[in-house]
């Protein structure tokens, strides 16, 4: 367990490792980088009313994160954020909840598309808020939008 209600193999479990056949197993920095990301979702779980959250992406090591066509800086590929999904709640809302609270973050971004939230605890705590409508690689803007 990295924290009380998440476990490792939620953060690094990738169906683009499994097809790779790649473990996608995280060094020891990447470790760390993780229980910080499963202590910061354990927050995010808290101020959304204790809700079941389901990980749909967390680590990626540099194969996975190849792979999936991601920049070598990826917040993924760092250990630092997870795209997410919370029973019972449409993302939009989890977003809006999550912006208007105080917790501190680097970026949370409503994916409204994939109908998940991406939210990275980087150490730079910037605590930018975006919108991507499209899928990846379509524009992102600032602030939640519908």
């Amino acid at each position: 367990m990295l924290s009380r209600n998440f476990k490792l193999d939620e953060f690094t479990r990738s169906d683009t490792a499994d097809e790779l056949g790649d473990p996608n197993t995280p060094d020891e920095p990447h470790m760390r980088a993780l229980h910080g990301l499963a202590c910061g979702m354990e927050q995010v779980r808290r101020i959304l009313g204790d809700r079941a959250i389901t990980i749909t992406s967390g680590y990626r090591n540099p194969v996975v994160n190849k792979a999936v066509g991601g920049v070598s800086n990826s917040a993924h590929a760092l250990g630092y954020a997870a795209d997410f999904s919370v029973k019972g709640m449409e993302p939009v809302d989890v977003a809006r909840a999550l912006e208007a609270s105080p917790l501190a973050f680097d970026q949370l971004i409503y994916e409204a598309s994939r109908r998940i939230n991406h939210i990275s605890f980087d150490p730079r705590m910037r605590r930018e808020v975006k919108t991507q409508k499209g899928g990846a690689g379509t524009a992102v803007v600032w602030g939640i939008v519908d």
